[in-house]
């Protein structure tokens, strides 16, 4: 009877502490938005206006110079989570290529948020290059208003939303391959990403070639987040707490019934 009644307490501690950690795994609405429509072999309008982080005012066609492919990242400097990720990312995988930036492809950021200065821009530019060893190269930074930023967005099916809670933007981690005269070639998915599946990419790109291959929408969400509540971390630390509770629970009635059957063993005669 006691075993009984340490396991239906045991259990009933589980679900008592489980049971908030569920309420707050709920998706926030904000995230119902975020999400990406590939459009491979779509065309990124190229008269797009922008601003590069050097202050000159250049439309989107000029990067593509009918030669190069391009590696298109979306991002804004005041993100402090998914898209340093992203973006570390790409530049690792820039470390490694067996291509040359430059020679072989250029790289564009284009700054998904319409407020961010060109200052910052400069100075996430500059950072960048430090970074790769560069003193100079085509690693282009562009900001602009929200009519380009969400036109080109749109062609590209990159769904994002502003959260009101934080002013952060709610966005999926994705990096884009287009072809020299500004087709989307290629989607890659995620925040790390295999030099030889990149190199593969850019070559494909380079010759006008596309490919569709899209992945389930289980992979995309694993990379989804709600930066004002932290759901992740928050989730993690609370099932954390379950299991130590629960190793405390098991331990503690262990040694409860062994302290019980040494007490009767002694009894008998």
């Amino acid at each position: 009877m006691r075993r009984s009644f340490v396991v239906t307490a045991g259990v009933a501690l589980v679900l008592a502490l489980a049971a908030p950690a569920a309420a707050q795994t709920q998706v926030p609405p904000v995230l119902d938005e975020v999400r990406v429509d590939e459009n491979v072999g779509a065309q990124v309008p190229r008269d797009l206006l922008f601003s590069s982080a050097e202050g000159r005012r250049i439309t989107l066609g000029t990067l593509f110079d009918g030669r190069r492919p391009v590696l298109l990242i979306l991002t804004y400097v005041r993100c402090k989570t998914l898209c340093s990720l992203v973006l570390r990312g790409a530049m690792d995988a820039v470390r490694s290529l067996p291509l040359e930036l430059g020679r072989d492809y250029r790289v564009v950021m284009v700054s998904i948020d319409p407020t961010e200065e060109l200052a910052s821009a400069a100075a996430r530019r500059r950072d960048i290059l430090r970074t790769l060893g560069r003193e100079d190269g085509d690693w282009s930074y562009l900001i602009g208003a929200e009519h380009p930023i969400r036109a080109l967005a749109d062609t590209l099916g990159f769904r994002y939303a502003l959260d009101a809670r934080t002013d952060q933007f709610a966005h999926p981690a994705v990096i884009f391959v287009l072809t020299p005269d500004g087709k989307i070639a290629r989607y890659l998915h995620g925040v790390g990403f295999a030099p030889a599946e990149l190199a593969a990419a850019l070559r494909s790109a380079a010759r006008g070639e596309v490919m569709n291959l899209s992945l389930p929408e289980t992979v995309l969400s694993c990379f989804r987040f709600d930066p004002a509540a932290r759901a992740h971390r928050d989730t993690i630390e609370r099932y954390l707490k379950i299991g130590g509770a629960s190793v405390m629970l098991v331990l503690g009635s262990s040694i409860g019934l062994l302290f019980l059957w040494e007490r009767r063993r002694r009894r008998r005669p």
